[in-house]
């Protein structure tokens, strides 16, 4: 993939709208689109071919695409979680995602496992157990083959399990279709060592990136380093996507057009497009 002005194609998570028609978010997708970014992630709660006839029709309409849907919304509202030792929680997990990957793959799009892999509390060895028959079970329904599924790596507070790069590349290891992992630098800065060297250990295992800054906000808006992220990445041949995900600090529209900035400075100061 390729950009001219940002370091990568850059996309941003957002949550599902109440209308597709509102206003609201029209004018953020008209943002966008003004702002040249790629795509959009989405934490999506209807998963119906009408739903998604009509989510596809409107972003393309502003020249965007979904690059990925976010679980975590539908899996917090119906109490999902994959590494429940409830079989009967881990089987409607397991079904439910299945129809997320479903319909991801109608975009061409991927799905996060974050929230849904399950919360922080538990026998870790038991979920563990639970997460890789769950993983195992959409390999063998073939529900990764259809989309490609991303563990995202989330620090110790919020999830038991893939608190790492190197946990989540273990856990989807020797599956017939890849399960791949999502690094986010706000989760990584919590629990890696070094950003960067995780990064470049597991560069093979992961195509997008969640761009947060420490304190949760977007990029610029904190103490990470991410001309140094960015650097890393151009010298791995990186070429996949960065998405911005984190909580507001002002208003939506304003702290957009400010990480955009941010980030696109990164890319003129590295040579992004020499």
């Amino acid at each position: 993939m390729h950009t001219e002005r940002y370091p990568y194609p850059l996309c941003i998570q957002l949550a599902a709208p109440e209308s597709l028609d509102s206003p609201e978010f029209l004018d953020t997708l008209k943002l966008l689109k003004d702002s040249g970014f790629y795509g959009v992630e989405m934490n999506l709660l209807d998963f119906s071919q009408a739903y998604a006839v009509r989510l596809k029709e409107t972003l393309e309409r502003f020249g965007l695409r979904l690059t990925m849907i976010a679980s975590g919304a539908f899996a917090n509202r119906n109490g999902l979680s994959l590494s429940s030792p409830d079989q009967g929680v881990r089987a409607r997990s397991v079904q439910a995602l299945g129809g997320m990957l479903d319909c991801a793959a109608g975009f061409g799009a991927g799905v996060i496992c974050g929230f849904i892999k399950g919360g922080p509390s538990g026998d870790k060895a038991v979920a563990s157990q639970q997460l890789r028959a769950s993983l195992e079970e959409l390999d063998r329904l073939g529900k990764t083959a259809a989309a490609p599924l991303y563990l995202e790596a989330t620090n110790h507070y919020e999830a038991l399990l893939v608190n790492t790069l190197e946990e989540g590349a273990a856990l989807t290891a020797g599956l017939s279709h890849p399960v791949y992992i999502l690094p986010d630098t706000y989760h990584m800065n919590i629990e890696e060592t070094s950003t960067t060297a995780a990064l470049t250990k597991y560069a093979g295992h992961y195509h997008n990136l969640h761009v947060s800054d420490n304190n949760r906000y977007f990029p610029g808006i904190g103490a990470i380093d991410f001309a140094g992220i960015m650097r890393q990445l151009k010298g791995l041949g990186y070429d996949g996507t960065i998405t911005i995900e984190g909580r507001v600090l002002k208003s939506l529209s304003e702290d957009t057009v400010f990480s955009a900035g941010y980030l696109a400075g990164i890319g003129a100061q590295l040579g992004f497009w020499e």
